[in-house]
């Protein structure tokens, strides 16, 4: 089966294919990256994304992008995981930025690909209804929120605002242009650590979150169909990027966004 991974060009998008590619060395792979989320600018009256978020960013990110993964990528193999294009070498797939899976050009490069399925991990744009008519199988997304409660980004810190006993990712359908409505096929949960930070918690939700993935993967391959369980219209709630005041409240309440032991540990997933 063509499988093409739709990702977000960061480290929880790395992590996950990591996690996932070896598993599917049967299968002929394609990786697309957005290189962020969402579009060029916010409407003119949405409330304004907090300027610390640009610190777990750079976490996230540019630590990543800028530093580490150019790093890796120059260093023979270290055993541990690989960078996007380092796996790609490494497997024989190829690994290519996209800016649009709207505008043309976008479009033919996920139809060049002539995939079957479509898996959405983090990606940083809207999928419009001929990108959805691309992969006969459809579209499969990972979404690091419990749905229909925690719709669109940073579901994991909602979860941890509202003193959620439990966080957890959904793996659903994408079948129109919306944002995390699709029919559900599963879901998972991770015990909060009120020790850990916000960066912790999202990482903790990848591994049993490729599980449902190789799961769902294995038996569209053999030919069952995942119907799902649709979300009721007008259930759960969107969320958008945290303000200020948000938080203001989520360190006042004890939590934090990252630690240095969340990167020192992955630095070491990463064979570093």
């Amino acid at each position: 089966m063509r499988i093409a991974f739709l990702l977000n060009r960061d480290v929880e998008s790395c992590l996950a294919l990591n996690l996932l590619a070896p598993a599917l060395a049967r299968h002929q792979l394609s990786v697309f990256l957005s290189e962020r989320v969402g579009g060029s600018a916010p409407a003119k009256d949405a409330p304004r994304p907090a300027a610390v978020l640009g610190q777990l960013g750079f976490v996230e990110q540019d630590l990543w992008n800028r530093v580490a993964f150019p790093r890796l990528d120059a260093l023979a193999d270290t055993g541990g995981f690989r960078s996007f294009e380092g796996l790609g070498r490494r497997m024989g797939f190829p690994v290519r930025a996209v800016a649009s899976a709207r505008t043309p050009e976008g479009l033919k490069a996920l139809a060049d690909a002539k995939p079957d399925l479509f898996v959405s991990i983090r990606f940083g744009r809207i999928l419009g209804d001929e990108a959805l008519r691309i992969p006969a199988k459809g579209v499969l997304n990972l979404h690091s929120g419990l749905l229909p409660a925690y719709r669109g980004v940073l579901a994991t810190f909602r979860a941890l605002m509202n003193d959620d006993r439990q966080i957890g990712c959904t793996l659903h359908r994408i079948d129109k242009p919306s944002i995390d409505t699709g029919p559900i096929l599963g879901t998972r949960k991770v015990d909060v650590d009120p020790k850990r930070s916000l960066l912790w918690h999202i990482l903790a939700l990848y591994p049993p979150g490729a599980e449902m993935i190789l799961d769902a993967i294995h038996r569209i391959a053999s030919g069952e169909v995942l119907p799902g369980t649709p979300q009721l219209e007008g259930s759960g709630a969107y969320f958008s990027f945290p303000t200020d005041d948000d938080l203001t409240r989520f360190t006042a309440a004890g939590w934090r966004l990252f630690d240095r032991a969340d990167v020192e540990e992955l630095l070491g997933r990463f064979g570093f």
